[in-house]
């Protein structure tokens, strides 16, 4: 061929997909992981602002620590709970959060992380109401020198046999049947030839702090103390218990 004579080279045509499906292909092909974590992210972000914005709000919390743990023989123990406790935020709900740590596990780090779990809750003073058992007891105990940290309810129940001070026992109460207490009260603890379980409520001060959201936190965990005691006694039915929380605040904390 003679110079110019129309040699050259060939251009190669660029092919870009031209249908949705080729386009689509395309794209999955590029950006599939990327596709995929924008999707995990997404369904996060839509569940942690359904539980932060959305989710029903407790009427109480409450507080669970044993060695044994209570729902051995129950996975409803906010159910079960909720059946003395009443829609105190109104929203046409009965909702109580029960947050359980127990210490009977083999698993020695897990025992410990459930006894940090427990101490946390307690020290922080978010909770008022404590289901406890002798040997959890007796752990809040060893830090206060003696002087509980829980309200004393024998003025105010003194014919009720199973209110002593500060520990009102519900191993045989309907609810304690309900988690079959007396069975678990029979497993053998060093130290305690038969467990009893007990509902304790704080009184405010120290780390549970005297606030506007706590008194009325506590105002709702002594209604729900009043309706285990109509269980059982309903002459009590109808009470308003009420407890002095600005003595509480001069005498035990001052």
């Amino acid at each position: 061929l003679a110079e110019g004579e129309g040699l050259t080279f060939e251009q190669e045509e660029e092919l870009r997909p031209k249908t949705f499906k080729q386009k689509w292909k395309n794209y999955w092909y590029h950006y599939k992981m990327r596709t995929w974590m924008t999707v995990l992210f997404g369904v996060l972000a839509v569940w942690f602002i359904k539980d932060v914005f959305f989710a029903p709000k407790p009427d109480l919390s409450i507080g669970i620590a044993t060695y044994t743990g209570v729902s051995y023989f129950t996975d409803a123990l906010d159910g079960d709970l909720a059946a003395y406790a009443a829609d105190y935020n109104g929203d046409g709900e009965i909702n109580i959060s029960a947050s359980e740590s127990y210490f009977s596990m083999e698993d020695i780090e897990m025992a410990n992380a459930y006894y940090q779990k427990f101490i946390a809750e307690l020290s922080a003073g978010s909770q008022l109401v404590y289901i406890l058992d002798d040997y959890t007891y007796d752990i809040v105990m060893g830090g206060t020198e003696g002087e509980s940290m829980f309200i004393d309810f024998s003025e105010l129940y003194p014919d009720v046999d199973y209110v002593s001070g500060d520990k009102i026992d519900i191993t045989d109460h309907p609810l304690g049947e309900t988690w079959h207490l007396p069975s678990l009260a029979s497993v053998e603890v060093e130290g305690y030839s038969e467990r009893r379980y007990f509902i304790c409520v704080r009184y405010l001060g120290n780390s549970a702090k005297d606030n506007e959201e706590n008194r009325a936190e506590l105002d709702r965990a002594l209604d729900f103390v009043n309706n285990i005691i109509s269980a059982t006694n309903p002459e009590y039915q109808d009470n308003r218990p009420y407890y002095d929380v600005d003595y509480d605040i001069q005498h035990k904390n001052g």
